[in-house]
């Protein structure tokens, strides 16, 4: 047997505590760089309504918590599909379809309102899977074939319903129908409305997953190097159908959520460009369009980010145009940012 050489383990520990050193430094960077983009916001907005005051109430920040709900559920699927170097531009257009189908359900079949969220979640695992199954399949890259996802769910959504909002009768509704999503939630210790405990307890278990499964490292190497990836005998498209497959359930998830936020109305319409905004979340939290990076905690502040945008420019009397140009404007400054990051390690 041979003797290994003590200055060569020396190295290599001080080699690979250098990577760790530098892998913390980055991932404080990914999430400090978010927040303290989040507190710039919330102090430009402060700033602007200090004479109304409205922005800062407890009330508010309670409906900037609910805002962030939907949002956040799809960005977590997001951020896994951009974890491997994917994209998803369907995300919006699937929401609006599990409403309708839900609303659907519930009305013309009679179905109870449980049964149908089930129904409506794995109405957005099935989209998922026929995006990832293309994908797949067909070798063609994922912006073309969510692009064509964007517009087939939209136009299944306006199918089914005719083209006009699905109003689920208030007899059907449960009880707790309309607590889940309350901004004044009851009871008072709850603070902030049921969903959103949901959407932290979701987050945290995806950031443990992410880290700590085979799947979920399989995503990071995929996005990292695709081809490295399969010469280490990674099945390369089942992961990536498996990916959208998940981030599918997750679209669906927030589609029963977008249902009760609009209190039992299945709306072919709703959900218009949230791709968009779970696109710019992700990527405000660090994670990359070129694949490899990403993190839950970073896709939080993203999200909470955006809805602070939304709701600040509402209390601060800035129209839907200029919202849509800073929203547009802050998506080109995080990928440049992102350019900019890797060129820098490079």
């Amino acid at each position: 047997m041979g003797v290994e050489d003590p200055e060569f383990s020396s190295a290599s520990s001080v080699a690979k505590s250098k990577r760790n050193a530098a892998g913390t430094v980055r991932w404080l960077i990914g999430v400090l760089g978010p927040f303290l983009g989040l507190i710039v916001v919330i102090g430009l907005f402060s700033f602007l309504t200090r004479d109304t005051g409205s922005f800062l109430t407890t009330y508010n920040w309670r409906a900037i918590a609910v805002q962030t709900v939907v949002v956040g559920t799809a960005a977590l699927g997001m951020t896994m599909i951009m974890i491997t170097g994917g994209i998803d531009l369907s995300v919006g257009s699937a929401v609006a379809l599990v409403t309708v189908v839900v609303a659907c359900l519930v009305r013309d079949v009679g179905m109870a309102v449980p049964v149908a969220l089930i129904c409506g979640v794995l109405v957005g695992g099935v989209c998922g899977l026929l995006n990832g199954g293309l994908i797949t399949s067909l070798g063609v890259v994922p912006f073309i074939i969510t692009l064509g996802g964007l517009k087939v769910f939209r136009g299944l959504a306006k199918w089914f319903s005719s083209s006009t909002a699905v109003y689920v009768p208030g007899s059907a509704k449960p009880s707790w129908f309309g607590t889940l999503l309350a901004v004044e939630p009851k009871p008072d210790w709850l603070i902030v409305a049921p969903a959103v405990w949901v959407l932290l307890v979701l987050s945290l278990f995806v950031a443990v997953w992410l880290r700590r499964s085979v799947l979920g490292r399989y995503f990071y190497a995929i996005g990292s190097n695709e081809a490295t990836a399969r010469l280490c005998g990674i099945n390369v498209p089942v992961v990536k159908l498996a990916v959208y497959v998940l981030a599918g359930l997750f679209t669906g998830l927030a589609g029963i959520l977008q249902f009760l936020y609009l209190d039992g109305t299945g709306d072919p319409t709703t959900a218009d460009g949230l791709e968009l905004q779970v696109i710019a979340a992700v990527v405000i939290g660090g994670g990359s369009l070129a694949g490899g990076e990403g993190t839950i905690l970073g896709t939080l502040i993203g999200c909470l980010f955006m809805s602070v945008l939304n709701n600040g420019c509402v209390h601060a009397g800035i129209s839907n145009a200029s919202q849509d140009v800073m929203i547009g404007g802050i998506i080109v400054a995080a990928v440049t940012l992102d350019r900019l990051r890797r060129k820098g390690r490079d």
